[in-house]
């Protein structure tokens, strides 16, 4: 899954640091962004806790549309008993009122239902995470096993792309590279040396 800021835009250049050791890829995560660096996102094969606040991120609003997912499911599952119990089949089981006790385990399982599809599909959405994305279109194959890479934007004429090449080596980035997009399809790629000459 590929963020669409990098991969939607036209013209854009990025800069990518390749690291194998997560705890020096946080650290020169919120170096880089304390130093100003524009960090478009960063991708991890596992969680790396401290990743957000490392990269400047708010806190995300997610639990909020998580829980007026679950709002639905209980006001749905409110609904659809008492309108069965009260209009559409209308029984007196043992004398037991129709509204009450009986009615939670639909409410919480319905509620539970609608939070959890509810978060998917808003994480989905929110993150444009879209299938059929093309394996060319990753960073590095190794991203999803043993590699942490960090995206900075270098479009800007006051980025210094040497700086900024020259952190993520004194960081512990195994590798830094460069990829300047022409097309949604067409991109070329160049590698980094430490001291921020492209090479050939």
């Amino acid at each position: 899954m590929i963020d669409s800021k990098l991969y939607l835009d036209r013209n854009k250049t990025v800069m990518f640091g390749i690291f194998e050791n997560p705890d020096k890829f946080l650290d020169t995560v919120g170096k880089v962004h304390a130093k100003g660096a524009n960090i478009l996102d960063c991708y991890t094969p596992f969680p790396v806790h401290g990743i957000e606040k490392a990269m400047g991120l708010k806190r995300s609003r997610l639990p909020i549309g998580s829980f007026i997912c679950g709002c639905l499911g209980f006001i749905s599952a409110a609904s659809l008993q008492y309108y069965i119990m009260a209009y559409d089949w209308v029984m007196v089981i043992g004398n037991k009122p129709s509204i009450g006790v009986s009615w939670m385990p639909v409410l919480f399982e319905l509620s539970v239902l609608f939070t959890a599809f509810g978060t998917a599909i808003l994480f989905f959405i929110r993150n444009k995470m879209l299938h059929g994305k093309l394996p060319m279109e990753r960073i590095d194959f190794r991203q999803t096993d043993d590699r942490l890479v960090v995206a900075i934007a270098t479009d800007d004429a006051s980025a210094n792309k040497s700086d900024w090449s020259a952190m993520l080596f004194n960081g512990g980035a195994v590798e830094v590279k460069e990829r300047t997009h022409h097309g949604y399809d067409d991109f070329s790629d160049v590698m980094i040396n430490n001291s921020g000459q492209v090479i050939a």
